[in-house]
């Protein structure tokens, strides 16, 4: 018989878990696969409930988070770029660069910049290089003469969010992924129930995030901030990272003159809209980088919520018919294929030994 699956959480582990599991020639007869969603699985539809996914920068940076992440980490991060390669043959394009990233910093905050270069965790092929003024310019000309020095890392990368989480949907129902919105969960000791209708499957993966809170209390939200600018006269290739006294500024070029900037990183599970003061920080540091930003035109400033636990470690938990996924913090474009892998892993590893009781 087909295995049935149920997936709780529309955002990013929950589609990329979907996206896993519905892989064709994965099971010997196709999944059953649900994908629930307490709202609406897009922005522009009714009952949206505001996701990380949808608000990050999709920054995929193995190299410059190795200064928070263990090693294990990093190298989830490196496996990470391969499965986006991998999707990226499979869905239309949805902005996959690996172009390398910048560090800068003006003189005053020099010592900030090599304080965190020397904390990077060099891999074997993946070491930073210091640009000297002339080598900066080179790399990207719309920076001349503002930066004596920066930092290049290479191998880094990053996505267009947006455009991936609607190509996977699209992709999921071509596969008979049954997305289910408006669909409100419950554990009820070893029970799940869905707007007051007990469901039943072989296996159920919760991916919801800070939604599984009454389950995994140690679950806290960690608010980030974004500003997305249309900015055509500025000419940035490749994602830069500013260091500032009080946070390290982001800039993401999208293409087609749209930049995705953030850095605020506030221990909140409030969601209403950045604050004045965090959105002028935002600006001022943007226009630092190159005075073109002055003309730009906001096209949003979003706040949102994600899910970390107190080691800042994502987690995979097991028990019979559920697994738990959740804690992904700020790295869930960066860590979330490799996540995703290894739920179909322990999805394969549970039904096996579930048909073994079965039939043994």
């Amino acid at each position: 018989m087909s295995p049935t699956l149920l997936i709780l959480g529309g955002g990013l582990m929950g589609r990329l878990s979907a996206l896993a599991l519905s892989e064709p020639g994965l099971w010997p007869k196709p999944a059953r696969i649900r994908l629930l969603e307490k709202g609406s699985f897009s922005p522009d539809q009714e009952l949206y409930q505001p996701k990380a996914a949808f608000a990050a920068a999709a920054m995929l940076s193995p190299l410059a988070e190795s200064v928070l992440l263990e090693q294990d980490l990093v190298e989830m991060g490196y496996r990470s770029m391969q499965l986006w390669q991998q999707w990226q043959q499979q869905l239309p394009d949805f902005g996959l660069q690996q172009q390398g990233a910048l560090l800068l910093a003006h003189p005053q905050q020099q010592h900030l910049l090599l304080h965190l270069v020397s904390q990077i965790k060099t891999q074997p092929n993946y070491q930073p290089k210091w640009l000297t003024k002339t080598e900066l310019t080179t790399l990207e000309p719309s920076l001349a003469g503002r930066f004596q020095h920066g930092c290049f890392l290479p191998g880094e990368g990053q996505l267009n969010n947006q455009a991936f989480l609607q190509h996977a949907l699209r992709l999921l129902q071509q596969r008979g992924v049954a997305l289910e919105a408006q669909s409100s969960v419950e554990f009820k000791g070893d029970e799940l129930w869905c707007n007051g209708r007990l469901e039943t499957a072989d296996l159920v993966i919760d991916c919801r995030g800070l939604g599984a809170s009454t389950e995994l209390p140690q679950l806290r939200p960690v608010r980030g901030e974004v500003l997305r600018v249309k900015a055509p006269a500025v000419q940035l290739s490749r994602p830069v990272r500013l260091f500032h006294p009080r946070y390290a500024l982001y800039i993401a070029p999208k293409g087609e003159g749209l930049f995705v900037v953030g850095a605020t990183e506030l221990e909140s599970a409030d969601q209403s809209g950045p604050s004045v003061r965090s959105t002028l920080e935002l600006l001022s540091a943007l226009y630092s980088v190159d005075p073109a930003f002055a003309e730009a035109e906001i096209l949003s400033v979003q706040a949102s919520a994600r899910p970390a636990l107190p080691t800042h470690r994502p987690a995979i938990s097991n028990q019979p018919g559920l697994i738990r996924v959740n804690g992904l913090y700020r790295h869930g474009y960066l860590l979330g294929p490799a996540l995703a892998e290894q739920v179909v892993g322990q999805a394969l590893l549970q039904l096996s030994e579930a048909k073994e009781l079965c039939y043994g």
